[in-house]
């Protein structure tokens, strides 16, 4: 059974999500620093970028969020525009924003400005062509549908139900749309616990909070949830201080006493594998080869618990045995197939760096 505790207090909440007797995610947000992507707005466009077919749109912050659009997309300087943040804001950089909407439910994603269907890669065989139909059946005119990995099983009335809800939110959306001057926020998709609901609650998971006002906004939606009134602060007493801490340590050990340190810029995340403290016992390259597998499985465990997004270059130990090579690339893809967002080993570059890309949530 799934379990997912939370602690929220102090204004800022988070959740740790507990699988198979392991962390599998965290969560964390503050009521000071809400995070932007996925939030919709009604901006104006303030100047343009010659040549790159983008735009810089005032949202109302301090800094305005970049726009790129089609050569068929025609915009003016103070028009107002319906944009959608996709990645966010940085302390030199504002934000990045689509035209192409999409509204998170939890058996779909409605793209009601796209004429688009699909289905999650982790649907396959015969599931995933009914699955196809169905959205193809149910898919208002002029308007997308991507099936996700929860509709798995799920009938036609589950994803009619789960699409009239988003379709209710995007008239809502339309709505404040006609009726404010811009630059205007018309959606936050930044509410944790909405978000913890709609993708990590399943019917048979267990919430354990230890919040009383947060228990009874649970308790009126979802089942098994219990408040939690130990002595012990809660992420001690379900025994996950220590993964809480690693999403915040540069440095992480490996269990034979190799190690990964792990730097975030703007532009990237790069990862660096040492073998430190592990020099073997017998053979060097087999010594080289179960380090570099130890890296790989906390690597991309630190990707999910971090939630790191966009390209990651990882400098494994260098390896001379192509066979070596091969069985590491191979882990990787077969690991990677179990997150929950999308993740693309890229390739081996000659100089033996390992090429990355991830999608954040």
């Amino acid at each position: 059974m799934k379990k997912i505790i939370i602690s929220q207090r102090l204004g800022a909440t988070c959740a740790v999500v507990i699988e198979g007797g392991e962390v599998s995610a965290i969560y964390s947000a503050r009521d000071t620093e809400p995070k932007l992507v996925g939030n919709i707005y009604k901006g104006r466009v303030e100047n343009f970028l010659p040549g790159m077919q983008a735009a810089f749109v005032d949202i109302g912050r301090d800094k305005n969020v970049f726009l790129q659009f089609s050569a068929k997309q025609k915009f003016s300087v103070g028009q107002s525009v319906l944009i959608q943040i996709d990645k966010d804001e940085t302390l030199t950089k504002g934000a990045r924003a689509t035209l192409n909407i999409s509204l998170a439910g939890r058996l779909m994603i409605f793209l009601p400005t796209l004429g688009y269907i699909g289905v999650s890669n982790k649907i396959q065989g015969d599931e995933r062509l009914r699955l196809h139909k169905l959205a193809k059946k149910i898919r208002p005119k002029d308007t997308g549908i991507i099936i996700r990995t929860a509709a798995q099983g799920c009938d036609e009335d589950s994803l009619l139900d789960d699409l009239a809800n988003l379709q209710e939110l995007w008239t809502k959306i339309l709505e404040r749309h006609s009726k404010r001057k811009p630059p205007a926020l018309l959606h936050s998709d930044n509410d944790l616990i909405d978000k913890l609901l709609r993708n990590d609650v399943a019917a048979d998971t267990e919430i354990i909070v230890d919040n009383v006002k947060l228990y009874r906004r649970l308790v009126e939606l979802v089942s098994h949830v219990k408040l939690y009134d130990g002595s012990s602060p809660i992420f001690e007493a379900f025994g996950v201080t220590n993964e809480l801490a690693s999403i915040n340590q540069r440095e992480l050990f490996l269990p034979s006493g190799g190690q990964i340190v792990i730097d975030k810029t703007e532009a990237l995340t790069a990862i660096d594998v040492n073998t430190s403290k592990f020099i073997g016992h017998n053979d060097f390259d087999e010594t080289i080869l179960k380090t570099n597998l130890e890296a790989a499985e906390l690597i991309l465990k630190q990707l999910r618990l971090r939630d790191l997004g966009g390209i990651i270059i990882v400098d494994f130990i260098d390896m001379d045995s192509t066979a070596h090579k091969k069985t590491l690339m191979n882990f990787l893809r077969e690991r990677a197939a179990l997150d929950r967002n999308k993740v693309k080993i890229v390739d081996m570059t000659p100089l033996g760096l390992v090429e990355i890309t991830r999608h954040s949530s």
